[in-house]
């Protein structure tokens, strides 16, 4: 259980425990129970946590430590990573040792500093190719600046998706010549919320 993500993401959108417990009915003391390992992490508690904390249900429930990012994802399956996902150890040890290795190199391996890989040309221009790592810093959410490359979700009536876009207040744009990737999208805390800001990147021989 990653509690420190959770609190964090609860200063991010201004809830309180007793926010959380509403959703379902419940005590606040509920929500302590949770994030302190004494009450499992329920699907109905996952999906209060996700509507509140306006953040995916796979994200809960993988920092929740139910289940890995992998798995996490195929429960939440209106949830599109466009341009990027998180990264997930495939069957080459090694291969996932060196990404480990890598990213503490740059300060990775802390809670809520997460390793992702580009899944999209939307900022090829930029630097960031498809299969490039990066180190997004989910702390620095709310103090991205003018020119900062994040990752941010996008929601809609169908689900959300992940999107990788430079910030330019109050709007993200891409770095693509791709005509799917020239629209902006306009950060309103609602339907597109910044989840992180890149703090690191690199390219895996």
């Amino acid at each position: 259980m990653d509690d420190k993500w959770f609190k964090a993401q609860q200063r991010r959108v201004g809830v309180t425990a007793e926010d959380i417990a509403a959703k379902l009915g419940k005590s606040r003391t509920n929500v302590s129970h949770i994030l302190t390992g004494r009450q499992a992490m329920s699907l109905d508690w996952a999906k209060a946590f996700a509507e509140t904390l306006k953040v995916d249900l796979a994200t809960v429930i993988e920092k929740a430590g139910v289940t890995t990012a992998e798995q996490a994802q195929q429960v939440n399956p209106g949830f599109a990573e466009a341009d990027a996902a998180p990264f997930v150890t495939g069957p080459s040890i090694g291969a996932g040792n060196q990404v480990k290795t890598v990213a503490e190199l740059f300060g990775g391996g802390r809670p809520g500093i997460d390793v992702w890989r580009v899944k999209s040309a939307a900022m090829a221009l930029g630097g960031l190719l498809v299969g490039d790592f990066m180190l997004v810093d989910t702390h620095q959410a709310e103090r991205v600046k003018s020119g900062d490359v994040v990752l941010a979700q996008i929601y809609s009536r169908t689900g959300a998706t992940t999107v990788l876009r430079r910030f330019e207040p109050p709007v993200l744009v891409a770095a693509s010549t791709a005509l799917e990737d020239q629209r902006v999208h306009v950060v309103d805390g609602v339907n597109v919320v910044v989840r992180g800001k890149v703090i690191a990147s690199w390219r895996q021989p």
